[in-house]
């Protein structure tokens, strides 16, 4: 459990992990590859809390071996 007291209008990574329904790292990866944005507290990362709300996970596997969907 974080010490970190919780500052209006923004998520950790953790709740953010938790409302998406993916885990810690995963997020962390998404704010890495620029996906969602997030404040940069120095040991800890917050994220708007509209962002997480309307962030739509990407497509999971290879872009490359995607098929088109048949119409």
């Amino acid at each position: 459990m974080s010490t970190m007291p919780t500052i209006t209008g923004y998520y950790t990574i953790g709740e953010a992990a938790e409302i998406l329904a993916r885990s810690e790292s995963q997020v962390s990866r998404y704010i890495k590859n620029g996906l969602l944005e997030a404040v940069d507290l120095g040991h800890q990362k917050l994220i708007e809390q509209s962002a997480v709300h309307t962030f739509t996970p990407p497509l999971r596997g290879n872009p490359g071996f995607r098929r088109e969907p048949k119409a």
